[in-house]
């Protein structure tokens, strides 16, 4: 099956409603400029209450030992680096890393050294803003080692496109899910779910 993460999670109960209605993981941004960023103090918050859950903690420029900071404090499974990787970088991390990428020219700039502690890489062009962008562009899967997430103003309409063309390992969504800015509508979480599950019952019976 397909992983959904759903990403800027910004309050602990939208942490437990995510987890409930089937996400597999929960994005929590500590990116500067994002306007879902959260604090340390808050990341503790989401992941007591959403114990047993896996979280990913989305970066921009912060550097290594303020990410190794918030992987401690925030129980964080995995990074998401929206910065050009690095091999260094991905050895540095005490968790798989997924790298975030804007097209199909960025990702074939990846480093292979870095490769081997990828979780994932994400093609999303979107900047966070909720516009489609990097899947849309592409008409077939990109040939990559590691598991491929695809992001950019995905919601229930479109993530089934995403999947039937990419066939990715994973889909990524953060305002497709929202009532407002950081605030997580568990109707629309429940549907975005269930149209990556039809899209991964039609895959299966394709």
């Amino acid at each position: 099956m397909t992983t959904v993460k759903i990403c800027g999670i910004t309050r602990p109960e939208d942490a437990v409603a995510a987890a409930e209605l089937g996400a597999d993981l929960l994005g929590v941004v500590f990116a500067a400029p994002s306007r879902r960023r959260v604090t340390l103090a808050r990341a503790e918050e989401i992941a007591r209450a959403s114990e047993g859950s896996t979280r990913v903690g989305v970066f921009l420029e912060e550097p290594i030992d303020e990410i190794l900071s918030a992987i401690e404090r925030g129980g964080l499974s995995f990074v998401q680096i929206q910065r050009p990787v690095t091999a260094e970088m991905v050895e540095a991390m005490p968790v798989p890393v997924i790298a975030a990428v804007r097209n199909v020219e960025e990702l074939g700039a990846l480093p292979a050294a870095a490769f081997p502690g990828l979780r994932a890489v994400l093609l999303d062009d979107s900047r966070g803003g909720g516009t489609r962008g990097g899947w849309e562009t592409v008409s077939s899967r990109p040939d990559v080692p590691v598991d491929l997430f695809v992001a950019g103003g995905l919601d229930p309409t479109c993530v089934g496109v995403a999947i039937a063309r990419l066939r990715p390992e994973g889909v990524d969504v953060a305002s497709g899910v929202e009532s407002s800015l950081g605030v997580k509508d568990a109707g629309r979480m429940q549907r975005f779910i269930a149209a990556v599950r039809e899209a991964d019952a039609d895959r299966a019976a394709g």
